[in-house]
């Protein structure tokens, strides 16, 4: 009899393996004033199967670190609770307050890195190549801009609100974007499945949004309903599942699905059951993301060229297009540095378009090693400077409660 291997079994050990050294070394990185956000990229890169994780494989002859789709859901959960979490700190009164000027900082900080991008990397590659490789240079990592807000501790400031409003939009820039860009350079990839309809996907969005903030809360105040521990999560999946099923990212539906019991009455008590989650799986993303990097290629000295060069672009091009609205906003300028850098940060959309690229024959092994590269090293420093900026966004004005009455993030009445 052969035994067959149980790849989900050695899923479900990669993932307690990493959140195990994952807790071990945030200690340590807090003593030596390193951001967890860096301590859990460097650690799954030290983890992957390219790294002591292969060696570990070896050595075992079992496939314990192979970042295979079983661990990429435990990624993509992980990121669904750090928007979710990032929603109900900010409630919809904060995306309301900050609303233009979120969506300004979100439109330039998309088009300006974008632009800078493009006009330097048209001249070593390819018009199609450069254009990817812009348009994946551009958007912000929702997931990380809320991880690094939550450790901050400043999510209920003015520029704590904005940083986390413009990610969230930013979302949806990259998209319609990535829409243009892929129109332009057409060919292999399908253009009316990725761009057809998207006005009409954007309205549906719209209407998710209100359809939420306007249902959910009223259906959380039902005496019989607002005892149930687990309806909260059962909507948050249900509206997850209704933004990607129009075409968004997951973390836009986790974010509004936030925002929306924010403005409940359980809006407390949830908000405690979600940092638990957090402490437990708060990191993987992080981890994961690190581990898919092959580090071998740190031994080719073009893609770390390049790799570093769009860092920098991006870098550039995205406080230079978020702070004059953060200033805005904030009107400080230590607060709008702040909230300029922490949307520095790339991640999940730079590896979709990537992915995207790749499949078409557009992009090669070199040039994702090149997005990835950059992904990790935009967070790397954009995770360092929020960091040491981010307790100006503390001194800032706040935004103010809700008048009595409502339903204030924080307010958990009881039958």
């Amino acid at each position: 009899m052969v035994l067959v291997p149980d790849v989900g079994l050695y899923a479900l050990l990669e993932v307690f393996v990493f959140l195990a050294v994952a807790e071990l070394l945030r200690s340590i990185g807090e003593k030596l004033k390193i951001p967890d956000i860096v301590v859990y990229l460097l650690l799954g890169m030290f983890l992957s199967s390219y790294a002591l994780g292969g060696v570990i494989n070896s050595a075992t002859g079992i496939p314990i670190f192979t970042a295979n789709s079983y661990v990429l859901v435990f990624a993509d959960f992980s990121v669904i609770l750090l928007l979710f979490y990032a929603g109900l700190e900010s409630g919809f009164q904060g995306l309301r307050a900050a609303g233009l000027w979120a969506t300004l900082a979100a439109i330039a900080g998309d088009l300006v890195p974008f632009g800078v991008a493009l006009a330097v990397l048209l001249h070593f590659y390819p018009t199609s190549v450069a254009l990817l490789l812009a348009v994946a240079a551009a958007p912000t990592s929702a997931a990380v801009v809320a991880a690094l807000r939550d450790q901050a501790h400043v999510g209920s400031t003015t520029g704590g609100q904005l940083l986390m409003n413009a990610a969230a939009l930013d979302d949806i820039v990259a998209l319609l974007l990535f829409s243009v860009v892929i129109a332009l350079i057409g060919g292999p990839i399908d253009v009316v499945r990725l761009t057809g309809g998207f006005v009409g996907a954007l309205v549906l969005l719209l209407a998710i949004l209100f359809g939420s903030v306007l249902l959910v809360p009223r259906l959380l105040a039902v005496p019989r309903l607002r005892s149930a521990e687990g309806l909260p999560f059962l909507l948050l999946f249900l509206i997850v599942a209704a933004v990607v099923g129009i075409g968004f990212s997951a973390v836009t539906g986790a974010y509004i699905a936030g925002i929306a019991v924010a403005e409940s009455v359980v809006a407390a008590r949830i908000r405690l059951r979600t940092e638990v989650l957090l402490l437990l799986f708060g990191a993987l993303f992080f981890v994961i993301t690190g581990a898919q990097f092959d580090v071998h290629q740190l031994e080719d000295l073009g893609v770390v060229a390049v790799g570093l060069l769009v860092a920098a672009l991006a870098a550039v091009g995205k406080f230079a297009g978020v702070y004059p609205f953060a200033w805005g906003r904030t009107r400080s300028s230590a607060a709008a540095r702040a909230v300029a850098v922490g949307m520095i940060p790339r991640g999940e959309i730079a590896l979709v378009v990537g992915a995207v690229g790749f499949a078409a024959g557009i992009l090669d092994e070199g040039t994702l090693g090149v997005l990835l590269l950059m992904s990790i090293a935009t967070t790397a420093v954009g995770a360092t400077l929020f960091r040491l900026w981010a307790p100006s966004l503390g001194g800032g004005d706040r935004v103010p409660p809700a008048a009595p009455g409502t339903a204030a993030p924080g307010a958990d009445v009881q039958a």
